[in-house]
């Protein structure tokens, strides 16, 4: 089976070309320029150099979130619009899940932390476990705000091994609080990676075997939505008084 996948939830764009869990070819860009600039040709230039065609693939991924609102928008539509193009199957992984593929086999609790801004990060805890195939997922994908989650991590006593895109931002400051506790990868191997997103969607589709509709993740609302909904709370109180 040979498949497409798309990240565009965070600065990065990440893309790649995959058969049967097998990376094939992968495109990385961390530039000024936004998603919508970026992904065509990206996806153009990675067809070529792989010697594929569009009519060629079987299955579309993207991964859904948690992030970028506007980034997580632009990969779904992007994969959704290929995906009824083609009349082919999407599915859909969730970031903090893929960017623990970056951690493939290591001992650590694997946490992905990506920057929600507000002084907060979405993060998860993943463990890989002896002979498996895919991270056990410890602890959901949540928002949590940059000391609760490393206290929280603290008193685990356990070794954390720290991906994702704020991770080698804020490494001073983990290991300040964590000390020899925390692992903090280098940015060339813990931003997100198509690679990791190909593994991802090919794990999810060893589990389901079939499409599905693929909804954004965003875990909390927009700051459009939080306005928006204040606005709505003023005009109702206005309405009744």
């Amino acid at each position: 089976m040979k498949y497409l996948t798309i990240d565009t939830t965070t600065k990065v764009s990440g893309v790649a070309l995959a058969e049967d869990g097998r990376l094939v070819a992968e495109g990385f860009l961390h530039t000024s320029k936004t998603h919508s600039e970026r992904i065509i040709p990206m996806l153009d230039q990675l067809f070529t150099a792989a010697a594929w065609t569009l009519q060629e693939l079987d299955l579309i991924g993207v991964v859904r979130g948690p992030g970028s609102f506007t980034g997580i928008r632009i990969g779904i539509a992007t994969a959704q619009g290929l995906s009824q193009v083609l009349n082919i199957p999407l599915l859909g992984v969730v970031s903090l899940e893929a960017l623990a593929w970056s951690c493939w086999g290591r001992e650590e609790d694997i946490v992905p932390i990506l920057d929600a801004r507000k002084n907060e990060w979405y993060t998860a805890r993943y463990r890989w476990a002896a002979g498996k195939e895919k991270a056990e997922c410890l602890s959901a994908p949540q928002a949590l705000s940059i000391s609760e989650c490393l206290e929280q991590l603290k008193m685990l006593n356990r070794p954390v091994c720290f991906v994702g895109d704020a991770a080698w931002k804020e490494k001073q400051q983990i290991k300040t609080v964590l000390g020899e506790q925390a692992v903090v990868l280098p940015d060339y191997q813990s931003l997100p990676r198509g690679a990791y997103a190909a593994r991802a969607v090919w794990e999810r589709w060893l589990e389901i075997g079939a499409g599905e509709q693929v909804e954004p993740y965003y875990i909390r609302c927009s700051e459009a939505e939080v306005n928006w909904a204040k606005k709505e709370r003023a005009r109702r109180g206005e309405e009744h008084e």
